[in-house]
């Protein structure tokens, strides 16, 4: 189900399946401590601050708002003109959401939209979560994916990306069993978000499979920032999706500036290693590949990658490392087109 109406999951192509056009996180960046930092948090991103965005992307709050209508039109474009054709956007209520615009998009570009559904990170739920119930969650995901988003007849194809920080909370956990009842009734896939340096994928995809949810519509996000790969492998064996997306995002953020980030981000040339071994582990159909632009510096118009980088610069060097162009179809449209794909045949 994409923001214009149902397509065949034959139709797909290369995509992103995990991504955001519209977002606003500057809710979630804890105040800067210093004169020097308050003043810096208030500026625009540009070319004098940049390296300070290298290592500390929130040390501007500017950096972590995607809002310009034309400006995210045309760094999508780049995507399509680089031979994309399906673009899933995670943002999630109360960090930006809207699915008017995603719409609008999906028709001024001529590309598949996909749009999630669900609750992010305690840190970003709305003041009554704590009065709402399971049952209540699950209606309210049903409602999104059958009828519409936010008022609109707009349809969710996706669930997530369910958020759950470093210790799982008590409405996160909600969240992620609403999400596993919504998946069990729909098909759905459904992303988490985990903590970037936890391990807590194993009591996820616990509470979601002890609720009903499919194991194999289940994929856990950011698994490529630091790569353990015992633990990549143990979820695998569950028989989950993990994913590598944040290729692009090559931080190392010290100890002054660790309100959010904890350290080493891994490389992307670590990143396409891992999924090398993995695949010669004979993990190949379980793996998501995405960039996950989150920040204004991940985007061509603030000396980033953009959202071609996969196709542009990740494809080669996969190619480089010895991944055949056949694994790498499986990796960009095989793979998250059966993760995308409910089982149902389109009524069009």
């Amino acid at each position: 189900m994409t923001v214009t109406g149902k397509v065949e999951s034959d139709s797909l192509g290369l995509i992103l399946p995990h991504e955001h056009a519209f977002i606003d996180l500057r809710n979630l960046v804890p105040a800067p401590q210093t004169i020097s930092a308050k003043a810096m948090a208030q500026d625009q991103v540009n070319l004098a601050n940049i390296g300070h965005l290298r290592r500390n992307p929130y040390a501007v709050l500017d950096n972590a708002v995607l809002d310009d209508e034309n400006v995210m039109e045309w760094e999508i474009l780049q995507f399509k003109k680089a031979g994309g054709k399906t673009f899933v956007d995670l943002t999630l209520r109360d960090i930006g959401r809207d699915p008017v615009l995603l719409a609008r998009l999906a028709r001024a570009l001529d590309l598949h939209v996909i749009a999630g559904c669900g609750y992010y990170i305690h840190a970003s739920h709305p003041p009554d979560m704590d009065d709402k119930t399971i049952e209540g969650i699950a209606a309210e995901l049903l409602h999104e994916i059958r009828h519409g988003i936010d008022g609109t007849t707009i349809k969710a194809g996706v669930i997530g990306e369910i958020g759950t920080s470093e210790i799982i909370y008590p409405n996160e956990r909600k969240t992620l069993i609403a999400a596993a009842i919504a998946q069990q009734e729909t098909g759905l896939g459904l992303h988490v978000h985990t903590d970037l340096w936890a391990t807590n994928g194993y009591e996820v995809v616990d509470i979601l499979t002890e609720h009903g949810a499919a194991a194999e519509k289940i994929c856990i996000n950011h698994i490529d920032v630091d790569i353990k790969l015992d633990y990549i492998k143990d979820l695998l064996h569950k028989g989950v999706y993990v994913e590598f997306d944040n290729f692009g995002k090559e931080f190392y953020s010290d100890k002054r500036h660790r309100s959010i980030l904890k350290g080493l981000f891994a490389r992307d040339i670590e990143r396409v290693r891992a999924i090398k071994e993995l695949i010669n582990q004979g993990f190949l159909n379980q793996i998501l590949l995405s960039i996950d632009v989150c920040l204004k510096t991940c985007l061509h118009s603030y000396g980033g990658w953009g959202y071609d980088h996969m196709i542009t610069n990740i494809i080669p060097m996969m190619e480089d490392e010895g991944i055949t162009a056949e694994q790498i179809q499986t990796l960009m449209a095989h793979n998250p087109a059966a993760f995308l794909d409910d089982g149902k045949v389109s009524s069009g």
